[in-house]
């Protein structure tokens, strides 16, 4: 028998540096650039995209440490 895997609903989105593959709750994880199809794994990452280009974020944690 084969074993279930979770669905997972993923949106493809166009943007005039390429495309950002993200899930449907929100979570961006791979962005491909046009022209040398550059793959950019971002799963986990905190990432803003817009048509001019990617900000990366920095990591939020959990706790803070002193």
């Amino acid at each position: 028998m084969a074993e279930v895997l979770e669905f997972k609903a993923w949106e493809l989105i166009e943007f005039a540096w390429g495309f950002g593959v993200r899930h449907r709750n929100g979570e961006w994880s791979t962005l491909i650039l046009k022209g040398c199809a550059q793959e950019i794994d971002v799963s986990g990452k905190r990432v803003i995209l817009h048509d001019n280009g990617i900000e990366f974020l920095p990591q939020q944690h959990e706790e803070t440490r002193r």
